[in-house]
């Protein structure tokens, strides 16, 4: 059976409810960037073009959804519940679940998620930089970043895939060397400090003796690769060529992916709109090609955009009419620029009865 990818319009709650029986433990991850708490209706910028030439575009401001809750944290936390225990069903063995907050509520939803998950299954509390100008407050400091919690199914078979950005300034300084094949840096191939003095075995190696930290058979490979640096005093490093580091290993600290400005092509006037590179690194840090991702708060539909874009099979949900259309026609700008011969396989619409 060919596999279609799924936009659902509708409450999450009844769209999870749905799905269960013919997904259950088939998701590899599930992404979601639900309500903060943050007391605030947002948006959506629309953008009307039809004014002269010398005049500025006409915007309207149209609700998409609003973050006040009646009863308070209360509500909300039992609107999130209800939602959050579900979920685990239908992620698979190795699968996982990201969930982006910010300073309201994380630490109560990282409790909820301790009791569903397992606190043994939390992985990471990942901080991204979410603006670079944070805005003056009259008590404290304001606030630039937001909150990834990452849990898995199940740690023991959990794994990320490794993900690297890319070379700053100061990673870049220790390759201060240069031959024919091109920049490179030293790595050490002797014990050094304690290491040195812990009984590692000494041996002779090409004329100098010393605890090598690795077997005689990879230094005789090295050296027969032109891997191996000789200092004039005879002592020998490896070399580590910057073309064969792909980057920098990333970290739980994610301060090198921008926020959307206005002026940003990919930005459509969806006020909590995030960049496709946060989702990319998600992403590719969670599956792998014709895994399945959901996003079930999908918004203006990043998730399902950047899974279409990197092969992966996608599930989206929003109850909100205006996200709806809006994911249909982002997703139709990338079906339109799809390579000759190759035919997109569209998504299907399903509307869930939230009652």
């Amino acid at each position: 059976m060919v596999w279609q990818n799924i936009i659902i319009q509708g409450d999450c709650l009844r769209a999870i409810e749905n799905l269960t029986p013919e997904y259950h433990g088939k998701i590899k991850l599930i992404y979601i960037d639900p309500p903060f708490f943050s007391g605030t209706d947002y948006s959506l910028k629309k953008r009307y073009d039809e004014s002269s030439s010398n005049d500025s575009p006409e915007i309207e401001d149209i609700k998409t959804y609003s973050d006040k809750w009646e009863g308070g944290l209360e509500e909300y936390l039992k609107f999130m519940r209800e939602r959050l225990e579900l979920m685990p069903e239908l992620l698979t063995e190795d699968g996982s679940i990201w969930i982006h907050l910010d300073f309201h509520v994380a630490h109560y939803i990282k409790t909820i998620l301790d009791e569903i998950m397992g606190y043994h299954n939390f992985v990471n509390q990942i901080i991204w930089k979410r603006t670079n100008s944070p805005k003056i407050q009259s008590k404290g400091f304001g606030s630039q970043h937001d909150i990834i919690l990452l849990y898995a199914k199940d740690s023991s078979n959990f794994r990320t895939n490794l993900v690297y950005r890319e070379h700053d300034e100061r990673a870049l300084k220790p390759y201060s060397y240069k031959d024919e094949r091109g920049r490179f840096r030293l790595i050490e191939i002797e014990a050094q400090g304690i290491q040195r003095t812990e009984g590692r075995k000494r041996y002779e190696w090409r004329g100098r003796t010393a605890p090598y930290l690795y077997k005689r058979e990879k230094l005789d490979a090295w050296w027969e690769q032109g891997l191996i640096y000789e200092s004039r005093n005879n002592r020998y490093s490896k070399k580590q060529y910057l073309a064969d580091v792909p980057g920098i290993p990333v970290s739980d600290l994610w301060l090198d992916i921008p926020p959307l400005q206005g002026s940003s092509k990919e930005y459509l006037g969806f006020i909590t709109q995030k960049p496709e590179a946060l989702l990319e690194r998600i992403i590719h840090a969670a599956t792998i090609k014709n895994d399945i991702v959901a996003d079930f708060f999908a918004g203006s539909g990043t998730t399902a955009a950047v899974a279409e874009k990197t092969g992966r099979k996608w599930i989206a949900c929003d109850w909100s009419e205006i996200s709806i259309d809006l994911i249909q026609k982002r997703l139709e700008q990338i079906w339109k620029k799809w390579p000759k011969g190759k035919e997109p396989i569209k998504a299907n619409l399903v509307k869930v009865d939230n009652s």
